[in-house]
């Protein structure tokens, strides 16, 4: 009797340590079909482009950052140096040049040390070229209505320096202030103070025969009173 629940207690042990064994075991890996194979391959390359989708992500969001510190740089450097004002105002001053030289012909005479005066006066796309100090200079503009009129309003004008036939600043601006809007091209060099001594001189020089004309004027107003 005692031999038979021995034996029964000794099965019943053996039975719990081989389960036990057993449920302990990793699971051996099934044998998958053709389509479970190639499903499975297709989710590792999903999951490999889901992680080179993220790290794309972030490089492009630093790259981004990059060019948006670098483009806001650019528009402040070119809004300090006022040529944002100074551009615009040099090319209508050029475009004067381009229509007195069409109108009045050999009587009219360039500004000192101004050549090869050419350009359109067009009120959507002005251009004007000249020679000075032995370079060659040239603007175009260009003026179009605002895309976002509810934020910029007015027409926007895209203006271009080119100096010797290369690109020295690309900028948008507003016809309101002008005020800067960005910069798409700047190449930062000793044009930008000969463009601003040049545009000043001629600036002044307008002046000065503006108040001579003026004051002739005024002389000659002078000299027709009489007091009796």
């Amino acid at each position: 009797m005692i031999q038979s629940v021995l034996l029964v207690a000794a099965t019943a042990l053996l039975t719990w340590l081989i389960l036990r064994w057993t449920a302990s075991r990793p699971d051996r890996p099934k044998t998958l079909s053709p389509q479970q194979r190639e499903a499975e391959h297709a989710r590792q390359i999903g999951t490999q482009l889901d992680g080179a989708r993220d790290r794309a992500t972030v490089a492009e969001t630093e790259r981004n950052k990059l060019a948006l510190a670098k483009a806001v740089k650019a528009a402040l450097w070119v809004t300090e140096a006022r040529l944002n004002v100074a551009v615009p105002d040099l090319l209508k001053m050029a475009q004067l040049w381009v229509g007195k030289s069409e109108t009045r012909g050999d009587s009219w005479t360039p500004p000192q040390g101004v050549s090869d005066i050419e350009g359109l006066d067009d009120a959507r796309a002005p251009w004007a070229s000249w020679s000075f100090d032995g370079r060659h200079w040239r603007i175009e503009g260009e003026w179009r209505p605002s895309v976002v009129p509810e934020e910029i309003e007015g027409d926007v004008g895209t203006f271009k320096v080119i100096l010797d036939r290369q690109l020295m600043l690309d900028m948008t601006i507003s016809s309101k202030d002008p005020q800067l809007l960005w910069v798409d091209a700047l190449t930062v060099g000793p044009w930008v103070s000969d463009l601003l001594a040049f545009a000043g001189a001629r600036t002044s020089d307008a002046k000065a025969r503006s108040s001579a004309r003026s004051a002739r004027k005024n002389q000659e107003r002078a000299d027709n009173i009489h007091w009796s």
